[in-house]
């Protein structure tokens, strides 16, 4: 996790990476990048309580149990945690909206592909659904790569898409915008 501040959106910025997670109750961005990961966002709109994580796999019930494994880079564990950390800072559950964003097929070459990115974005949605967790917004699949801002007191996300040709024209003419999610 990284903390910073910055001018450019006026409010402390943490960035978390792969396999883990953050729960606000102040007003702050969150933010992370993804590709075959998959990011889960909560909000409890009474409260003004967002969390948002960031897993890699989606986790099996096997003879190497992932449960076993405090790792939040399994989906499976990661919105498990994320809902406790919610409840904690005193979010009700039963308040929680979701949005889920990544699941991209970035890494897949012409002779190899991998369910990852798919296994992702269904260990979420059921994981969610499970939990009776409303999910308002689904931004998965495709070829992108995403990027998501979160503002932890309204829990809006703000979404920028990029292919590898994006990027290389984002360094160049940096011209990409943000959509919100």
């Amino acid at each position: 996790m990284y903390i910073s501040s910055t001018a450019r959106y006026g409010k402390p910025l943490t960035i978390i990476n792969a396999g883990e997670y953050h729960v606000s109750t102040g007003d702050e961005i969150i933010g992370t990048l993804l590709g075959s990961c998959v990011a889960v966002c909560l909000h409890d709109p009474e409260k003004g309580i967002s969390g948002m994580n960031h897993f890699m796999l989606p986790g099996r019930i096997a003879k190497n149990d992932p449960l076993n494994s405090p790792s939040a880079k399994y989906g499976i564990i990661a919105i498990e945690n994320l809902i406790e950390a919610m409840v904690e800072k005193g979010a009700r559950r039963n308040n929680l909206i979701a949005k889920v964003f990544g699941g991209g097929s970035v890494m897949n070459t012409e002779k190899k592909t991998t369910t990852i990115p798919f296994d992702n974005v269904r260990i979420a949605k059921a994981i969610l659904e499970l939990e009776d967790i409303p999910i308002v917004k689904v931004d998965t699949g495709a070829s992108f790569t995403r990027k998501l801002l979160m503002d932890a007191r309204s829990g809006k996300v703000f979404l920028r898409k990029s292919t590898s040709s994006d990027v290389y024209a984002t360094l160049e003419h940096n011209t990409a915008a943000y959509s919100m999610a």
